[in-house]
C-alpha cells in the first residue's frame, strides 16, 4: 500500500467520523429545540427561533415577561486565541422600581480607590444615571453575602426584592451567576457569556424571574 493510498484512506475515515459527529450534534440540537417548543406550548408562551446572518438563538414571550438567548458574531475574523462570537441570555419584565443591582462577588481583595472606581463604572454600565446614590447593603445570611453583592438605596428596599426565596434560588444556582437589575424601566436578569439553549436552563431563569416578580 502506497503512502498516497494510505493518506487517502485516513482522510476518508476522518471525513466519515466528522460527518457523523456533525449529524449527532445537529440531532441533539434539534431535540433540545423541540423540548423548548413543547415546554413553551404547554405553558402558553410564544417561542420564536432567531436565525439571522450574524445572530442566532431564541426569543420567548409570556404574559408579563420576555426572554432572549442569543449568540452574535461581530462579522470580523477573530484574533488568535479569541472569539468573534458573544453570547448572552436576558430575561426582562416591566416591574419597575427603585434602582437595585445584585451580582456575583468577584473579588475578596481590597483594591482601595481603584476597586471603588471599577465598582462605580460597573454600576453605571448596568444602571446608567440611576446608579447615582447606590451603596452596597447587606441582606441575608453570611453564605449569600459571600457569594453575592447587592447595591441599593437602602437595605429596606433591597430586602423587599431580595427575599429569602430569591436568596435561596441564587444560592442554589448552578453555572455562571446571574446579574439582576431593577430600574425605572423594569426588572432584568442577565447571564453574560451564556446562551441558554436547553429546556432546564430556560426553566431555571424563568423560575428565578417569577420568584422576583412575586416579591417585587
Amino acid at each position: 500500500m502506497t503512502d498516497i493510498l494510505l493518506n487517502l484512506i485516513v482522510l476518508a475515515v476522518l471525513a466519515v467520523i466528522g460527518g457523523a459527529v456533525f449529524l449527532l450534534v445537529r440531532r441533539n440540537q434539534a431535540a433540545e429545540e423541540q423540548k423548548l417548543v413543547q415546554m413553551a406550548t404547554q405553558r402558553g408562551w410564544t417561542y420564536e427561533p432567531i436565525r439571522e446572518p450574524l445572530a442566532w438563538g431564541l426569543h420567548i414571550r409570556a404574559p408579563g415577561w420576555t426572554l432572549e438567548s442569543l449568540s452574535r458574531s461581530s462579522g470580523q475574523e477573530a484574533a488568535p486565541g479569541s472569539s468573534n462570537i458573544s453570547m448572552s441570555t436576558t430575561w426582562q419584565a416591566g416591574a419597575a422600581g427603585s434602582p437595585l443591582l445584585v451580582g456575583p462577588r468577584t473579588s475578596q481583595v481590597d483594591l482601595g480607590g481603584f476597586g471603588d472606581m471599577l465598582t462605580r463604572q460597573m454600576l453605571e454600565l448596568a444602571l446608567g444615571a440611576e446608579a447615582e446614590g447606590l451603596s452596597e447593603v447587606r441582606v441575608g445570611g453570611g453564605d449569600f453575602h459571600k457569594r453575592y453583592m447587592l447595591w441599593a438605596q437602602s437595605p429596606f428596599e433591597a430586602a423587599e426584592v431580595v427575599t429569602p426565596a430569591v436568596q435561596a434560588a441564587l444560592l442554589a444556582w448552578k453555572g455562571a451567576a446571574p446579574v439582576i437589575t431593577r430600574t425605572s424601566n423594569g426588572l432584568t436578569i442577565e447571564l453574560r457569556g451564556v446562551r441558554a439553549r436547553q429546556a432546564d436552563e430556560v426553566d431555571a431563569i424563568v423560575a428565578l424571574g417569577e420568584t422576583l416578580l412575586r416579591s417585587n
